[in-house]
């Protein structure tokens, strides 16, 4: 009846989430493991939660990837940036969406990431005082705008000889909850003092400071001021030999990650016929985050793996895993590098790969890149695909902020010996307070096609009104030499074939089975006030592609369209202060089906540990058979939260399908409930 059973993790999944600077702006950047579309988020300035909506993927696997699906990730330990978790969800209308929980009320703005597969969000009230380049990433130390303004105008005090005002105005400080400031503060305090002729009160100052920060770089410099002041009082002595400064060698640890269960059961029904279970099927996820941080190095361990175990066919399949890499940064030299299972993130790689991506930044302006390692078949990641080994290197010139950012690359990929992809290309990424925009360039060398043109840009054309534009060309299937085994039954390896055909009939039997996709979407989000959204956007796809023909050898060439109009109103606090709706309505027009969706859901949280969502979605969809279907699908999910360890949920929910016009097919229902629990450590 079309019901999909879920047996595997869905291709997308969260991938990352790092701390940056963003125009002087501490900002959150959140990876994905295949490229994502950010349409819109909710609210759209402020608020203790963020929710973002996604466009839909650029590829899917019907035979690995399916619904629903959950993925949180917590935040790493942080005591300037107040995220708590990332929330990734893929519902049952294949839409996507994060939510984004903080532990206060913050401010934020989201936009498209720094590449393909990640998102930005800026915490504008959050200021940088110092940061530490890593991988693509930086290491940041920020501060609350309040705390950072009043440090400011303390040491302009200080130094204008207003030692009065700098005494009240660091006085002041030390009223406010700790922050990075405080520290600084106190010395300042008893700078003041002492040039304010406040002896007792200096030496105080600085006695609290090396009581407090006794371990601090600038606990020399204090202990050097209180010895200063108490020799002042006592009878001339030799004075203090110069204290060499000592080297901070002091190094962090931090284990942390989650363990999550979920079990998805449905059972079928069918008019004037009997009932059967779909599915049974228990699903184990597990995700650790090892960080090891020194003022000369971070090591940050990274593992998501999956599991999952079907009762209707008494199967199950082994770990599986989906991420594990080992991120290191060396700070003295400039040199960083990640190995293991990975996202290409940009390089030329497209997709997940096993192997190492090392990077050195030459100037600031100028980094080097190289990569090596071997692709992640969708289909079978338990398996490293040694036959297929790449390497390549490219550059990275930095706009910083002011012009585009420019990344050639050059890679090279072999498969049973020969060549499967030579490919030369660019990324261009270009921020602006009035939008971000991306682009790709890739073309294979070694065919002479161009395999990949995308660009992605967003306008901000006022405050509360965006624009997105997506267009997307590439081959299908991507060009390489491995496609020439695509519908072949006689062999199944490149060097089987070479046993049969010479290396230039190979490479004009992978480009004969070379189609192409295009993909233009259209999109705008306008926030009407703190309570009220309106998201519309329009895609338009074609894609041509090469499928076999009934005579054994022969290919013939099809074409397919598809054109989707989409649009969501979101509306904040309508049942409390808390709660969001959102309306939406879909038209999809293919050449198999047309088809309107109409969909209303509402999440309502209560007493900080109850969540509900409540969802009503129906499809009205004309094939082109004559065939008239109409599906009713409403659910309810109840989530609860224990300590901010332990997270609950359960759904339950039907599906009706009720056939008309020429179908013969007998009306169809589906009862199904999804339970689950996640243990955050």
């Amino acid at each position: 009846m079309g019901i999909s059973q879920v047996w595997a993790l869905p291709s997308q999944s969260l991938e990352s989430i790092e701390y940056l600077t963003h125009q002087d702006m501490a900002a959150i950047e959140i990876g994905f493991s295949e490229p994502v579309i950010y349409l819109s988020n909710f609210p759209l300035e402020s608020g203790g939660s963020l929710q973002v909506f996604l466009g839909p993927r650029t590829a899917v696997d019907a035979e690995v990837d399916n619904l629903p699906f959950a993925q949180v990730m917590s935040a790493p330990l942080s005591n300037e940036i107040p995220l708590s978790q990332v929330t990734f969800r893929i519902n049952d209308a294949r839409e996507l969406s994060i939510v984004v929980d903080f532990k206060r009320v913050v401010k934020f703005s989201v936009s498209a990431g720094r590449s393909i597969y990640s998102l930005l969000i800026v915490l504008p009230e959050l200021k940088v005082t110092q940061a530490v380049r890593l991988i693509n990433t930086q290491v940041l130390e920020v501060t609350d705008s309040k705390a950072f303004k009043l440090l400011s105008l303390g040491r302009q005090a200080l130094k204008q000889r207003k030692n009065t005002s700098a005494i009240r105005i660091f006085t002041k400080m030390l009223g406010l909850p700790e922050s990075l400031e405080r520290q600084e503060a106190v010395e300042l305090l008893g700078v003041a003092r002492e040039r304010n002729q406040q002896k007792a009160h200096a030496k105080a100052m600085y006695r609290e400071y090396l009581k407090t920060y006794p371990n601090s770089e600038g606990a020399i410099r204090v202990k050097q001021r209180l010895q200063d002041l108490l020799r002042a009082q006592l009878k001339p002595r030799a004075r203090l030999k110069a204290v060499k400064k000592t080297k901070n060698t002091k190094t962090t640890s931090r284990l942390y990650g989650s363990i999550a269960q979920y079990y998805y059961r449905g059972v079928n029904r069918v008019d004037d016929g009997g009932s059967s279970v779909d599915q049974s099927l228990l699903l184990n996820q597990l995700s650790v985050n090892w960080r090891i941080r020194s003022a000369e190095y971070e090591i940050r361990n990274f593992v998501y793996a999956s599991q999952s175990y079907d009762f209707s066919s008494d199967t199950g399949k082994a770990i599986t895993l989906e991420t594990a890499y080992s991120q290191f940064k060396n700070n003295h030299w400039e040199l960083s590098g990640r190995a293991g299972r990975q996202t290409g993130s940009g390089g030329g790689v497209l997709g997940k790969f096993d192997g190492l991506r090392a990077r050195y930044d030459a100037s600031r302006k100028v980094a080097i890149n190289a990569v090596a390692g071997y692709p992640v078949d969708i289909s079978d990641k338990r398996g490293i695909q040694s036959q297929k080994p790449f390497w390549g290197f490219g550059f990275e010139l930095d706009g910083e902020g002011r012009e585009v950012d420019v990344l050639p690359y050059y890679i090279r990929q072999e498969v049973d010996g020969i060549i499967d992809r030579e490919a030369i290309g660019s990324e261009f990424r270009f921020f602006h307070k009035l939008g971000n925009f991306y682009g790709l360039v890739d073309f294979d060398i070694h065919y002479s096609d161009l395999n990949i043109y995308l660009f992605r840009g967003q306008y901000n054309w006022r405050k509360k009104t965006i624009f997105n534009l997506n267009f997307d060309y590439r081959n299908s299937p991507l060009l390489f030499t491995s496609n020439a085994l695509i519908g072949r039954s006689d062999v199944s390896t490149i060097d089987n074939l070479l046993g049969i055909r010479s290396e230039n009939r190979i490479n004009a039997l992978a480009e004969n089975r070379v189609g192409n996709a295009k993909t233009l979407s259209l999109g705008v989000s306008h926030t009407f006030s703190a309570r009220y959204q309106l998201n519309a956007d329009m895609t338009y796809a074609q894609q041509h592609f090469i499928v076999d023909d009934v005579r054994p050898g022969f290919l013939v060439s099809e074409s397919d369209q598809q054109i989707y109009i989409s649009s969501q109103f979101i509306a904040n606090q309508w049942l409390n202060d808390r709660d969001t709706s959102v309306l939406g309505m879909r038209l999809s027009q293919t050449n198999s089906y047309n088809e309107l969706s109409l969909s209303i859901s509402n999440r309502l949280p209560l007493m900080n540990k109850w969540k509900f969502d409540t969802r009503l979605r129906v499809d009205f969809r004309d094939n082109e058979s004559g065939e008239k279907l109409t599906k009713y699908r409403p659910s309810v999910k109840w989530d609860f939260r224990k300590k901010q360890m332990m997270y609950y949920e359960a759904e339950l929910g039907m599906e009706l399908w009720q056939y008309g016009g020429n179908s013969s097919n007998p009306n169809f229902q589906r009862f199904f409930v999804n339970l689950g629990y996640r243990w955050s450590f």
